[in-house]
C-alpha cells in the first residue's frame, strides 16, 4: 500500500504538470514535433493475431496501473487503458500523457508502472533507470512508427540533391560515410565516386548534415546504422530557425552547395531534394518508404515505438504489467494502433517474438 499511495501522491504532482505544460503547447514553435497528424493509411491489423482473453487478476481495494508517457501515442494508449478499465473495473488504470520524455522518469521514481514511448530511450534515461534500480528498463515494440507523419515516430530518410544520381545507398555504406570509426567493414567513404556514382558528381565530396544530440532521430540513426560509433570530424550540425525544421535548413543549404547529404524525415523534403533508396547490404534490394516497405519492415530505416517496464532480474513481470502487455499485443490491442491511422500494427512474426519475451518474463 505505501508504493501505490506514493504513486498516487506523484501522480497528482504530474497531473498538476500536465495542466501547466498543455497551457504552454500554444506556445510552441511549429518546428517542434506536432502532436496530431492527418491519417495516412487503412493498414487492418492481421487477422491471425491472438485475440485477447483477459486473465483473473487479484485487485486490492484502490489499487491503480498507472501508465505515464508519450502525448504523440495517446490515441492508441487511450484505447488501451479502456481496454483495461473494462476487463478490470476494480483497477484504477490511469494515464498521463505529457511526451515521450515523461515516462523514463517517471518509471525510473516508481511514480507509473508503465511508460509509453514513442521512441527509443535516450542513454541518460536508460542511466538513470540503471542507477537507481541495479538493471536495465525492459522496452517490448508495441506498434510501428509512421511513414511521414511529422512528430509520430516517422521513418527515417536519406535525403541528397535532385539532380544527384546515386540510385541506391547501403546502411554499411552510410556508416562508412557517417562514422569516424566505420564498424560495418567498408573504408571511410567521402567522395561521391566512392559509392560509384560516375561523371562531375564523382569528385564532389559528401557534405554531411546531421542533429546534435541528444535527440530521438539522431539516436536511432547513430544505434541502427553505426552501431553506435561516434561521428567523424566536419558533419554540420543544423539547427532550426524559427519556425522552420533543422532539416529543412539543410534541404535550403544543400541548394545553395550541391553535393549534400543528411538523415531526415519525409516531411523535410523539398523541390530541390529527393529520397534515397536504402538496403540492409551494399547490393541487396533497394527500398523506399512507403505504407506497405514501413509495415513490413523491409525499409531499412522503419520505426517501432515502445510500451517500457520495470522487470528485475530473475523475478517475474508484474501480473497486471504483464495484463496491459497482452492486451496490448493483441488482435484488440493493435486494432487500436490500426485506428489511430499514423501509426501501423506489428506483423505477426514481430507480435509473436515481443509474446514470448512476455512469456519468458511471466514463468
Amino acid at each position: 500500500m505505501k508504493q501505490e499511495t506514493r504513486l498516487q501522491s506523484g501522480a497528482r504532482r504530474w497531473s498538476a504538470a500536465l495542466m501547466v505544460s498543455t497551457a504552454l503547447i500554444v506556445f510552441l514553435p511549429t518546428a517542434s514535433a506536432l502532436k496530431w497528424a492527418e491519417p495516412s493509411h487503412r493498414v487492418q491489423p492481421d487477422r491471425g493475431l491472438p485475440k485477447w482473453q483477459p486473465s483473473a487478476l487479484e485487485v486490492e481495494p484502490e489499487e491503480s496501473l498507472n501508465v505515464v508517457g508519450a502525448d504523440v501515442m495517446d490515441e492508441m494508449t487511450l484505447g488501451w487503458v479502456k481496454m483495461m478499465r473494462r476487463a478490470y473495473p476494480r483497477l484504477s488504470v490511469t494515464m498521463e500523457a505529457r511526451a515521450s520524455g515523461s515516462g523514463g522518469p517517471a518509471l525510473t521514481e516508481g511514480l507509473a508502472h508503465i511508460a509509453t514511448v514513442g521512441r527509443e530511450l535516450l542513454p541518460a534515461e536508460e542511466q538513470a533507470f540503471i542507477t537507481r534500480h541495479g538493471y536495465p528498463p525492459t522496452a517490448f515494440r508495441v506498434a510501428t512508427g509512421s511513414v511521414g507523419s511529422l512528430g509520430k515516430t516517422a521513418a527515417s530518410i536519406v535525403m541528397v540533391d535532385r539532380e544527384n544520381p546515386i540510385a541506391c545507398l547501403s546502411l554499411p555504406q552510410l556508416d562508412a560515410i557517417y562514422a569516424a570509426e566505420p564498424r560495418r567493414g567498408l573504408s571511410p567513404i567521402r567522395t561521391w565516386g566512392d559509392v560509384g556514382v560516375t561523371g562531375e558528381w564523382a569528385r564532389r565530396p559528401i557534405h554531411l548534415y546531421g542533429l546534435r544530440h541528444p535527440n530521438g532521430i539522431e539516436w536511432y540513426f547513430r544505434q541502427l546504422v553505426m552501431n553506435g560509433g561516434p561521428y567523424r570530424d566536419g558533419i554540420e550540425f543544423v539547427r532550426g530557425r524559427g519556425h522552420v525544421h533543422a532539416f529543412n535548413v539543410a534541404a535550403e543549404k544543400m541548394a545553395d552547395k550541391p553535393g549534400g547529404l543528411t538523415y531526415a524525415l519525409m516531411a523535410n523534403l523539398q523541390e530541390n531534394t529527393r529520397a534515397v533508396p536504402l538496403s540492409f547490404e551494399t547490393g541487396g534490394q533497394c527500398v523506399l518508404p512507403t505504407t506497405r516497405t514501413v509495415y513490413d519492415h523491409s525499409y531499412p530505416l522503419s520505426r517501432f515505438v515502445y510500451v517500457v517496464v520495470n522487470v528485475a532480474p530473475g523475478k517475474r513481470i508484474e501480473p497486471k504489467v504483464r495484463e496491459f502487455i497482452r492486451a496490448v499485443l493483441s488482435f484488440e490491442g493493435q486494432k487500436q494502433v490500426a485506428d489511430d491511422r499514423v501509426y501501423l500494427p506489428l506483423t505477426p512474426e514481430i507480435l509473436k517474438a515481443e509474446l514470448a519475451r512476455l512469456d519468458s518474463l511471466s514463468q
